[in-house]
């Protein structure tokens, strides 16, 4: 039933919930754990931006992994994929397509806040209205 979950993080709380989650059910279904995150492209955005960015993603996807491994999961079960998009629900749904995963686990507000996300975070909210996953959503 839960064979594949992915773990979609950030930097956030919500995001460190999320993958706590996500590490508790892979242990309980002995599933296979994706900790996906990805890095939000804008057009204005300059090459050393992105430079930043992507150094910024490297160091959390080897820190959520390491802490996978410190959890106990097997490393085999453990991988992580960094992403690229213009909308990080967008993006977080096509790796879950892509890698064929069975539900998506992802905190309630990620690292970056806008107005029209104040009851949820607007990358939760799309997941859950167009994602066609379990969709768990960690506060």
């Amino acid at each position: 039933m839960l064979s594949r979950i992915l773990a979609a993080v950030d930097d956030s709380e919500g995001g460190k919930k999320a993958f706590d989650f996500a590490v508790a059910l892979s242990k309980k279904f002995e599933s296979s754990l994706l900790i996906a995150h990805v890095i939000e492209e804008h057009g204005t955005v300059g090459h050393s931006v992105v430079s930043e960015l992507e150094q910024d993603s490297q160091r959390i996807l080897q820190k959520y992994q390491a802490k996978a491994r410190d959890s106990g999961l097997k490393s085999s079960h453990v991988n992580v994929i960094e992403g690229k998009g213009t909308d990080v629900a967008e993006k977080i749904l096509e790796i879950a397509r892509e890698e064929n995963m069975d539900a998506i686990v992802v905190g309630g507000r990620g690292k970056y806040l806008s107005s029209d996300s104040f009851l949820l975070g607007s990358t939760s909210s799309k997941l859950v209205h167009y994602g066609g996953y379990t969709i768990i959503i960690v506060k």
